[in-house]
C-alpha cells in the first residue's frame, strides 16, 4: 500500500493548491517547483524524514496520535470527511502561531508606503518591494490610493475587492479566512486584495474599520507582513500611519519635493504625531528602482536585527 503525502499551497483558493504524492521522490520533485507553504504528510514517515524533505509548516495525518510529533508540527486525524479535514486545517492555522511561518522569530508587521510627493513612482516601488519581500515571507499588499490603477497595475475584473473584505471583517461570521482566500489575487509571489474602484467608498471607511481589518490580519491570517500603499483619500492618514510598524517615505531632492516633505513634518508637529518620524525610512527615488528597493530591504533587515538585539538585551537585563 502506498503511503500518502500531500502538499497544500495556501494561495488563491485552497482546493486549487493541493498536490498529492505517493512517494518521497515525487514529493521532492514537486517541492522544487513554486513556493510551497504547507506539507500534509502521513505519520508513517518518521520525524527525521519529514523534516529533511520539508522544513516549512507540517501537518501530520494520524490514526490516533503521532508519537514523534515535533514542536513545529500539528497533527490531524485522517479518518474524517474532506470537509472536516479542510476545516481542521484552517483551524490549525488560526489557533497556533507556530504555523504562521515567521522566519527567525520575526514578528508580524504592518509596513506603510506613503508620500505627499506626486508622480514619484510610489505604487511601482511598493509592488516591486512587495515582490521582493514575498520571496522570503508571506506578504499581503493593500492599495489605499484615490486612483489605484485598475486595468494597469491590477486586473480590471468585476469581482470582490477591498470593500468586500472590510464588510466580512465587520460581520465577523467566522468564515473570514475562507472569504479572504476567495478575494486574494497574485502578482508573482505577492498576494494582493483588489483595490476599491470608487475612491469615495475609500473615504467613507472609518478608522475603526481599518483597525478591525489590520487587527484581524495580524492575529488570524497567514501573512507575516501587510504592505499598505497609502494615499490621501483615506480619512485620518496620520492615524493609519500611527498603527504601522514602519513607514517608507519615497522622496526626492528637488525644491518642490523638499517643500512638501517640510510641510509634512510641520503637520506632524501641529497634529502631535512627531513619534512617526522615528519609524520613517526615507527612500531616495532619484536612484534606479532596483537600487531603491535593494537599499530599502537592507535597511529594513538591519533595523529588524537591531530590534531583535535590543529585545534580547531587555530580556536579559
Amino acid at each position: 500500500m502506498k503511503r500518502l503525502s500531500e502538499v497544500l499551497l495556501l494561495k488563491k483558493e485552497v482546493a486549487a493548491g493541493v498536490r498529492a504524492c505517493s512517494s518521497l521522490s515525487m514529493l521532492e520533485r514537486l517541492l522544487e517547483i513554486g513556493k510551497n507553504q504547507v506539507l500534509l504528510i502521513s505519520e508513517e514517515f518518521p520525524y527525521d524524514e519529514r523534516k529533511q524533505v520539508f522544513e516549512g509548516r507540517r501537518i501530520i495525518l494520524t490514526e490516533s496520535h503521532c508519537r514523534d510529533l515535533g514542536v513545529e508540527e500539528e497533527e490531524l486525524p485522517k479518518y474524517q470527511s474532506v470537509d472536516v479535514l479542510a476545516a481542521g486545517i484552517m483551524q490549525a492555522f488560526q489557533k497556533d502561531s507556530r504555523l504562521y511561518g515567521r522566519p527567525g522569530g520575526r514578528r508580524r508587521q504592518i509596513i506603510a508606503v506613503y508620500s505627499p510627493i506626486h508622480r514619484i513612482g510610489k505604487t511601482t516601488f511598493s509592488l516591486k518591494l512587495g515582490k521582493a519581500l514575498a520571496e522570503k515571507e508571506n506578504v499581503l499588499y493593500l492599495n489605499l490610493e484615490t486612483y489605484a490603477g485598475i486595468g494597469g497595475f491590477f486586473k480590471e475584473e468585476d469581482e470582490q475587492d477591498l470593500s468586500h473584505l472590510l464588510y466580512y471583517v465587520k460581520q465577523d461570521d467566522g468564515n473570514i479566512s475562507i472569504r479572504l482566500s476567495s478575494i486574494v489575487k497574485q502578482i508573482g509571489n505577492l498576494d494582493y486584495i483588489p483595490p476599491m474602484k470608487v475612491w469615495t467608498d475609500l473615504q467613507a471607511v472609518a478608522i475603526e474599520d481599518w483597525e478591525l481589518l489590520f487587527g484581524w490580519l495580524m492575529k488570524e491570517s497567514i501573512y507575516d507582513a501587510i504592505l499598505v500603499d497609502l494615499g490621501n483619500a483615506v480619512v485620518s492618514v496620520f492615524e493609519i500611519l500611527k498603527r504601522c510598524d514602519r513607514i517608507l517615505f519615497p522622496s526626492a531632492e528637488d525644491v518642490y519635493a523638499k517643500a512638501k516633505i517640510s510641510q509634512y513634518r510641520y503637520m506632524q508637529k501641529v497634529l502631535g504625531y512627531q513619534e512617526l518620524e522615528g519609524r520613517t525610512l526615507y527612500v531616495d527615488m532619484e536612484k534606479t528602482l532596483r537600487q531603491a528597493v535593494r537599499e530599502t530591504l537592507e535597511r529594513i533587515d538591519g533595523r529588524a536585527g537591531k530590534e531583535r538585539k535590543n529585545a534580547s538585551r531587555r530580556t536579559t537585563s
